[in-house]
């Protein structure tokens, strides 16, 4: 199994999705290894090696929208390498384009729709095509779409993720968090997300007690932080209580994040998400203007919006207000509106720009809800491009919004930079400098895993200190402020997640 490479610069996390499916089939008796390349430079020599030691039947890959052009390149390079080894591809973008794809990319022989645990393992178990429900294959001329799988309705029958098939170090120096989920499903109907047709939209919630064990066994990996990507955690109180409550009860101390609706937070749910190690929740606000949040059919308002970011700052709860610019109706004295609102709520913000996805309504009835899709080049759907139009409002005036947000965080970064220096920072700026930092550090793992720099180094002969012999050698590969970068490997070094040995006087690096 394959995780396929970001186009653009992102921060990963291990791959749930493909996770899921490989544990499956591991426990089903099927031999499984993972490639990573979300965290190791693609480059089609690796894949060939790794082909030749293994000698896989079937290579599965997972994509987004907008990696989904290189995972088809991926699959093609696979084909040219061994033209008998079935492709299979799955994940929301193909799962909505699966037609298209097949037409497109003839090195792809299979893609799989909706949630792909069941269904990739039938396909490894070798049972017929034309009985696999949720995918779609060619026969002869046609493209067979067979019917839609059912939703697994018991999640507590898939075993935990495959984490230890990922190169966790490599994850680890990212100071990435993990990912988990308590729950599939999503009830909501928002124009710009397919999430409920991948998903579904009845909530189907695992025991308690497994998910608990999950986090133990996140912990002894050697993470820090842990982000609970189900769709809406807060849906279900008296999951999330039960939740919260078998946290504190096993006496585990770790630091969590979440998603949530601004409709769905008490006090004291907040609070006792707080008191169980919750430190960050992330609301989908989308817009400061009351009839676009109507018109996406978000379901919220203005006030509800300022009452949750004032509830989660009671509660001691960080919180981001993620919005969306594009979205239908959008005009300049709503992208003003927005960008006045979003200052004003006393929290952390984020501006997205729209992406019009496969699967969503707002690509399926674009001409209805006066949005003009300008490409359909994937790579661009990163949601930090500008892609669309509306009625009132170009390409360029999205663009311009976007580039002032971008320059505020910029100026507000060199603001606490010189501050530090001045020994100037107050408490709250001095926790938001050391999170400067922390990506920072981030930053330089993620340029040494980009470019396989570890992987590629010989043996270094050394006449000192091989840390700082190593921070030298690094800094003519990237370039990055020489301080960051010592920081950051010496950090790496520190932890164990960056290791070396030392024979006859040569230093030969790894990661740990």
């Amino acid at each position: 199994m394959i995780s396929t490479p970001y186009p653009s610069s992102e921060f990963p996390t291990i791959p749930l999705g493909l996770a899921y499916v490989a544990a499956l089939l591991e426990k089903e008796g099927i031999e499984v290894q993972v490639q990573d390349f979300l965290v190791t430079q693609y480059c089609k020599e690796t894949l060939e090696k790794k082909i030749a030691e293994f000698a896989p039947e079937i290579i599965g890959i997972t994509s987004v929208t907008m990696n989904y052009p290189i995972a088809s390149r991926i699959l093609k390079d696979c084909k040219e390498i061994d033209r008998n080894i079935t492709t299979v591809i799955g994940g929301p973008h193909v799962s909505f384009w699966a037609e298209e794809a097949l037409r497109e990319a003839p090195w792809i022989d299979i893609v799989v729709r909706g949630e792909g645990e069941y269904t990739m393992l039938e396909i490894a178990q070798g049972k017929g095509l034309k009985e696999i429900d949720g995918i779609a294959f060619r026969e002869n001329r046609d493209i067979v779409l067979t019917k839609p799988r059912q939703w697994i309705e018991n999640l507590d029958e898939l075993p935990f993720p495959a984490r230890h098939l990922f190169p966790l170090s490599k994850y680890r120096a990212l100071f990435s968090e993990c990912g988990l989920i308590t729950s599939r499903g999503c009830p909501f109907n928002c124009i710009f997300c397919a999430g409920p047709k991948m998903v579904g939209r009845k909530g189907r919630f695992r025991s308690i007690k497994l998910v608990v064990d999950e986090i133990e066994e996140i912990l002894n990996y050697g993470f820090k932080t842990i982000t609970v990507a189900d769709d809406l955690l807060t849906l279900n109180r008296r999951h999330l209580y039960a939740f919260c409550d078998e946290i504190m009860a096993r006496k585990l101390k770790f630091q969590w994040s979440a998603n949530s609706r601004v409709d769905t937070v008490t006090p004291e749910l907040l609070n006792k998400m707080k008191e169980a190690g919750c430190y960050f929740i992330c609301y989908g606000v989308e817009s400061g203007n009351q009839k676009i949040l109507d018109t996406v059919r978000k379901k919220i308002t203005i006030e509800k919006i300022k009452g949750a970011v004032k509830l989660s700052n009671e509660a001691g709860i960080k919180s981001l207000a993620s919005f969306i610019l594009g979205l239908p109706g959008e005009t300049k004295e709503t992208l003003q509106e927005t960008a006045n609102f979003a200052k004003e709520l006393d929290t952390y913000y984020g501006f997205h720009l729209l992406s019009p996805f496969p699967g969503t309504e707002v690509r399926e009835k674009a001409k209805e809800y006066g949005i003009k899709i300008l490409t359909d080049d994937w790579l661009r759907y990163n949601a930090n491009e500008a892609i669309t139009e509306t009625e009132s409002l170009s390409v360029k005036e999205l663009e311009e919004i976007d580039r002032k947000y971008k320059e505020e965080i910029n100026c507000y970064i060199s603001y606490l930079e010189e501050s530090e220096k001045e020994g100037k920072l107050d408490t709250i700026e001095r926790e938001e400098w050391e999170k400067v930092k922390v990506r920072r550090r981030g930053e330089v793992a993620f340029k040494l895993l980009q470019k396989n720099i570890i992987e590629n180094l010989a043996a270094m002969e050394t006449k000192g200190d091989a840390i700082e012999e190593l921070v030298a050698r690094v800094s003519k590969e990237i370039a990055y402020p020489l301080n960051y970068l010592g920081e950051g490997i010496k950090e790496m070094a520190s932890k164990g997640i960056l290791k070396y040995e030392l024979h006859k006087g040569n230093v030969t690096w790894s990661w740990g």
